[in-house]
């Protein structure tokens, strides 16, 4: 069984999951009878979240952001069972081939070993997709786990938590 992430669990300077509460109100005081939300500065896409009961539209410059924004609130049906073999697969992947996460970012965010898996499931991602395996959304859900993962074991994230805790 794979484990299951929430959409506030990615470690990202800007997030408004504690904003949540005040917005809603806002939302429901001012605002009636609406049936569409536009978060048009979505980042992690935690406000969206919180309007899964209307038509959501999400805008985000990072592709990161769109890609995991993709993957929570794309219509697009997608085949859980797969995703969880995949993930299952590749989280007992072992490599060392070099690649290019493994070439650029070996022992800076991440170790070298680390990098070099990291890079190995991006690119089958990558390869799934261009070969009619995986759909956009499938992709989506499964770069958005890669990167999920990667916030866990980043050995900077700490730092700006930590940053923003003292403040």
């Amino acid at each position: 069984m794979v484990s299951t992430t929430n959409i506030n669990n990615r470690r990202y300077l800007g997030n408004k999951y504690r904003l949540l509460p005040f917005i809603k109100s806002v939302v429901e005081n001012e605002c009636e009878k609406i049936e569409s939300i536009i978060d048009i500065f979505a980042g992690t896409g935690a406000v969206t979240s919180a309007f899964q009961d209307k038509r959501v539209i999400t805008n985000d410059i990072l592709y990161s952001n769109y890609i995991c924004n993709y993957a929570w609130f794309a219509p697009e049906r997608y085949r859980e069972e797969m995703i969880e073999q995949l993930i299952t697969e590749y989280n007992a992947k072992k490599t060392k081939q070099r690649n290019y996460m493994s070439i650029h970012f070996s022992d800076t965010y991440f170790s070298a070993e680390d990098c070099s898996k990291i890079g190995f499931i991006r690119e089958d991602i990558e390869r799934k997709y261009k070969a009619c395996e995986i759909s956009l959304r499938e992709k989506a859900i499964l770069v958005t786990s890669l990167l999920y993962a990667m916030d866990k074991i980043a050995k900077t994230c700490g730092h700006y938590d930590a940053y923003r805790k003292r403040g």
